[in-house]
C-alpha cells in the first residue's frame, strides 16, 4: 500500500508539472494541412511549399531592410551549420518583384529557399510583425523559438556593440539536443507592410 502511495504521488506530480508544459506546446502548434494551403511563390514564379517533413526555421525578410541585409550572411553560416534542417526566407507582401528577390539572393549568397508569401497569408497564420522574424518550427509542428535572432539590435538605429545572446542559434541547439523549450523574444525591425 505504502509503494502505491509513493507511485500515486510521483503519478501525480509529474501531472502537475507537465501540464503546464503541454498546454504551451499545444498553443505553438501549427497545422501541416493549413500551411500547405497557404500560397507562396518561388523564384521561378511558381507555386512553392514548406517542406515540413523536417524541422524548419523560418525568417520573414525584407530586400530593403538594412537589418535583414546585415543578417542575411550570419544566417547563410547558420544555415550551412544545420543541414538537418530547412531553412525558409519569406518575403511578405507585393512590394518586391522576383527580380528585386534574386538580386538579393545573388548578393547574399542566399543557400535556402526564399518564397513570396504576396497575399500575407502565412506572416498572418504565424503572427509575424516584423523583418527580420524569425520561426523554429520542430518536425511535429510546434513552434519552438520565435522572434528575435540575436540581441544585436535593441530597437530601431541602436545596436549593441557586442551580441551577448543568440538566441536563434540557441534554439536550434536545444532542439537538436533533444531539449524541448518554446520561447519568444519580440523582434526589432521593419515592420511589415506594402506601401
Amino acid at each position: 500500500m505504502k509503494l502505491f502511495n509513493v507511485f500515486f504521488r510521483l503519478v501525480f506530480f509529474l501531472a502537475i508539472s507537465l501540464t503546464p508544459l503541454l498546454i504551451r506546446a499545444q498553443e505553438n502548434l501549427i497545422s501541416a494541412t493549413k500551411i500547405k494551403t497557404i500560397k507562396l511563390i518561388n523564384l521561378n514564379g511558381k507555386e512553392g511549399h514548406l517542406n515540413l517533413e523536417k524541422a524548419i526555421v523560418i525568417v520573414f525578410l525584407s530586400p530593403e531592410c538594412p537589418l535583414c541585409k546585415n543578417y542575411l550572411p550570419g544566417l547563410v553560416k547558420l544555415q550551412n551549420a544545420n543541414k538537418q534542417l530547412n531553412f525558409y526566407g519569406i518575403i511578405p507582401g507585393t512590394s518586391y518583384s522576383l527580380k528585386d528577390i534574386n538580386q538579393l539572393k545573388n548578393e547574399y549568397g542566399i543557400n535556402f529557399g526564399l518564397l513570396t508569401d504576396r497575399n500575407k497569408q502565412l506572416a498572418k497564420y504565424l503572427g509575424a510583425t516584423t523583418t527580420p522574424e524569425v520561426f523554429l518550427i520542430n518536425k511535429m509542428g510546434a513552434i519552438t523559438y520565435s522572434g528575435l535572432i540575436d540581441n544585436w539590435a535593441t530597437s530601431l538605429g541602436q545596436k549593441r556593440l557586442v551580441i551577448t545572446e543568440k538566441y536563434l542559434e540557441q534554439a536550434i541547439k536545444d532542439q537538436l539536443n533533444g531539449k524541448q523549450t518554446f520561447k519568444k523574444t519580440i523582434p526589432v525591425g521593419c515592420l511589415i507592410n506594402d506601401i
